[in-house]
C-alpha cells in the first residue's frame, strides 16, 4: 500500500518493509516542513506499534537529497528560535528516527548533503551506490554543521577526522565514506534500493520481536557504560527467552541442520 503525502511517499510492502521516498526530484529532494512533518507521522505510527520488519529511506529519481533547501525561508512562527525552526523540528524527526525500535536502512545514490547526510547518520545500515558523494559544506555557506553531523562524526572518528571534514568542507566519495565505517555497503549505481530490500526481506529470518529488541540493546549500548548494557542484556534475554520466536526459530535451525547432514 502506498501513501502520497507529496514531499514524502509511504510504500508499505506486504511482507512488512516500508520504503520511504524523500520526494521533492525538481528539488533535489530538499527537505522541507512538509517533508519533515510527513517524516515524524510515519515515525508516530511505527513507535506505536513497530509493526514494520525494517525502514528503507531513499530519495526519488536516484538521488537521495541536497539537504536543506536554501531556496525556501527555514523561519516559522514567532519565536525566539523561529529563524531554526525547520531544523528544530529537523532535530526531533531525526533523534526519533535513531532511536525507532525497527531497523532502518538507507539506500542512497548519486548524494546526499549536509542535513541528508545527518539523516543517513541515523539509519543503522547504509547502503551506497558506488558513485554517491557525501558532504557537509555548512561552514562554506556561513552557518554551523546541523543535523547532528558534527556529533556523529565527532563520536565516530574522532575530534581530529571530524574536524577535517567539517571545517574544510571537503567531500567524500563512497570509497573512502566506507573505509570511515559511515557507509555499510557499497554497490553498484542504481541497486541501492534493491540491496536494502533483499537485506531487509533476511533480517533475523523473520523474527521481529528479536531483531526489535536487539536494536533497542544497541541504541541503549551507545551512551550506557558496560555494567548497565550487560543488565539491559540479562533484561531482554528473559523477554526472548519466553517468547514464541525462539521455539520456531530454534525448529527452523534444527531441520536446516538436519537437511546438510543429510546431504553430507
Amino acid at each position: 500500500m502506498s501513501e502520497d503525502s507529496g514531499d514524502l511517499l509511504v510504500e508499505r510492502r506486504g511482507d512488512g518493509i516500508v520504503v520511504a521516498t524523500l520526494n521533492r526530484p525538481k528539488a533535489r529532494n530538499t527537505v522541507s516542513f512538509p517533508m519533515w512533518e510527513a517524516f515524524g507521522n510515519l515515525l508516530s505510527e511505527l513507535e506505536a506499534e513497530t509493526p514494520a520488519r525494517a525502514l528503507i529511506l531513499q530519495g526519488a529519481e536516484n538521488y537521495f537529497s541536497s539537504g536543506g533547501d536554501v531556496k525556501v525561508p527555514p523561519a516559522r512562527g514567532e519565536g525566539a528560535l523561529r529563524l531554526g525552526k525547520r531544523l528544530e523540528i529537523g532535530q526531533r524527526v531525526l533523534s526519533r528516527l535513531q532511536a525507532l525500535p525497527v531497523p532502518t536502512i538507507a539506500a542512497v545514490e548519486t548524494g546526499a548533503w549536509g542535513v541528508a547526510w545527518g539523516m543517513t547518520l541515523c539509519c543503522d545500515i547504509v547502503f551506497a551506490g558506488e558513485s554517491t558523494q557525501f558532504g557537509a559544506p555548512f561552514v562554506n555557506l556561513g552557518i554551523v554543521p546541523d543535523g547532528g553531523i558534527a556529533w556523529h562524526l565527532t563520536q565516530r572518528l574522532g575530534r581530529q577526522r571530524a574536524s577535517d571534514i567539517l571545517l574544510s568542507c571537503r567531500v567524500l566519495d563512497t570509497k573512502e565514506a566506507h573505509q570511515l565505517g559511515l557507509v555499510t555497503h557499497v554497490v553498484p549505481d542504481g541497486q541501492a534500493l534493491d540491496r536494502a530490500l533483499a537485506y531487509a526481506e533476511n533480517l533475523g529470518e523473520g523474527n521481529r520481536q528479536a531483531v526489535e529488541i536487539a536494536k533497542r540493546l544497541i541504541h541503549e549500548a551507545e551512551s550506557s557504560s558496560l555494567d548497565a548494557a550487560l543488565a539491559l542484556e540479562l533484561a531482554y534475554c528473559h523477554i526472548t527467552q519466553g517468547g514464541e520466536e525462539l521455539a520456531r526459530a530454534r525448529a527452523a535451525f534444527l531441520a536446516r541442520s538436519q537437511a546438510r547432514k543429510a546431504k553430507g
